[in-house]
């Protein structure tokens, strides 16, 4: 008698619990969840980092003399689900830890303050 009331419970939730899962995935895939706790980018901020990016990054992740790529390429990075040469999730704090550190093939830049690195961040998510 339990079993039959605890299994046509769990079949009236179920549709629920599906729909409530189906509307947090495509939050987070739209990059709504993960702008959570992390402050919107402002136009002049990515047009900043975009300035640093052509200054320190552009060279081996999108050469513009025709020269070979030496890095990954970082267009869509905040859409994917891991960074590329790390596999670590897409984060602010990940791709900053990256850039400030370096990596196996990417030198570190620990020179780089915070509101530098917020920029190229800011930049980073417009590609």
């Amino acid at each position: 008698m339990q079993l039959r009331l605890s299994l046509k419970l769990t079949a009236s939730l179920l549709p629920a619990l599906v729909l409530v899962a189906g509307v947090a995935c495509a939050h987070q895939a739209s990059g709504q969840g993960q702008a959570a706790g992390q402050p919107q980018a402002s136009p002049e901020s990515a047009a900043q980092g975009r300035k640093h990016f052509q200054h320190y990054c552009q060279t081996c992740h999108d050469p513009q003399d025709g020269s070979r790529r030496t890095a990954p390429d970082l267009t869509g990075l905040y859409g994917r689900g891991l960074t590329p040469a790390m596999k670590q999730p897409v984060t602010d704090a990940n791709v900053g830890g990256h850039i400030k550190q370096g990596g196996p093939r990417m030198p570190p830049f620990p020179w780089l303050d915070k509101r530098e690195i917020a920029a190229l961040l800011a930049y980073l998510k417009t590609l």
